[in-house]
């Protein structure tokens, strides 16, 4: 079930229950919290967090096998490079100028590649008749902001000039990115419309991590057992931002001056997540700059559920409904 969140944030009652009402989730979420694995990763990001200790804790999240759906068919996936960076094309059909869609995947900016979410560009293709490109950013620690912001805009603006040869439409390009890469397709889009390289159609992003200082409500309604903890979020800021002032609009675009003139906006976020706050507060500023916002809340969900099609129907629910949303963006 979803909820769409009002012009005014009338979105259900925040959270204040805490993890003693773990059975106010989706079932089959409760069933994933309650394994052993999911109930000990809090642990994992207990500090300090020393050089060797994240290095450490940066290994076993890359080294985390990948569970999911069985990949969905389509037409044609292909990897190549654009501008140094490592890419993934994923075309639904043949012999069309197809809408693009930008898509930066999550990971809390220090771990995920172009398989990790392979499953949902694929969904996203064939839902939004798009080409779909996955773009493999530079992870931190080794690569911290700004460097990540830096190579997502060069790869988006030398994508403009390529797309034609991709079989794509520049003119028709819409960027998108679950959690982290949420993040980062809202700063690729601040800048495209502040610097006037790109004109987007419009921006998906889903449980986007938008303001780096941590203090929102959710941080502390589902600060602990629902997977991605309020000490596990603070851990991918602090491996990203390193030293930056958090208030930083190209690290936390909340915070940005000015946010008219971006293009339409599709947000979801979930009931039982710390970033629950951060996308719902960025759709009321959105609002208010002129700008159109479609705000889901999905009621009895954690923060990833995006990766989760292997167990409930959200994720497909979801997949769909973003797919639908691309459509009328682009049509």
């Amino acid at each position: 079930m979803s909820t769409e969140v009002s012009d005014a944030g009338a979105a259900p009652a925040a959270n204040t229950r805490g993890v003693h009402d773990i059975g106010l989730v989706n079932p089959e979420v409760a069933a994933l919290l309650s394994l052993p694995a999911a109930r000990g990763r809090e642990s994992m990001f207990a500090e300090p967090w020393d050089p060797d200790r994240a290095r450490a804790i940066v290994s076993d999240l890359r080294d985390s096998p990948i569970s999911g759906p069985p990949p969905l068919p389509i037409m044609e996936v292909r990897d190549f490079g654009i501008g140094g960076t490592p890419v993934r094309l994923y075309r639904p059909v043949a012999g069309e100028q197809l809408p693009i869609v930008v898509f930066f995947h999550g990971g809390g900016w220090v771990f995920g590649d172009l398989d990790t979410q392979d499953y949902a560009c694929r969904a996203l293709a064939n839902a939004g008749r798009a080409l779909v490109i996955s773009v493999d950013y530079g992870l931190a620690p080794e690569h911290p902001f700004p460097g990540p912001v830096r190579e997502c805009v060069t790869v988006v603006r030398e994508l403009t000039t390529l797309a034609a040869s991709l079989g794509g439409d520049p003119d028709r390009m819409i960027l998108a990115g679950a959690s982290s890469g949420g993040n980062l397709a809202a700063v690729v889009a601040l800048d495209a419309v502040r610097h006037g390289w790109a004109t987007p159609r419009g921006q998906v992003l889903v449980y986007p991590p938008l303001d780096a200082t941590t203090t929102s409500a959710s941080f502390r309604d589902n600060a602990s057992g629902y997977m991605l903890s309020a000490r596990e979020m603070r851990f991918y800021w602090q491996m990203y931002r390193q030293e930056a002032d958090p208030r930083d609009p190209r690290l936390s675009p909340l915070f940005a001056d000015d946010l008219t003139g971006l293009p339409p906006t599709l947000i979801f976020t979930a009931e039982f997540d710390v970033l629950r706050d951060d996308g719902e507060a960025f759709a009321q500023r959105l609002r208010s700059a002129g700008v159109p916002v479609v705000c889901r809340r999905y009621d009895g969900q954690i923060h990833g559920f995006l990766g989760l099609g292997h167990i409930g129907v959200d994720t497909g629910h979801a997949l769909h409904e973003i797919g639908r949303w691309i459509r009328e963006q682009v049509r």
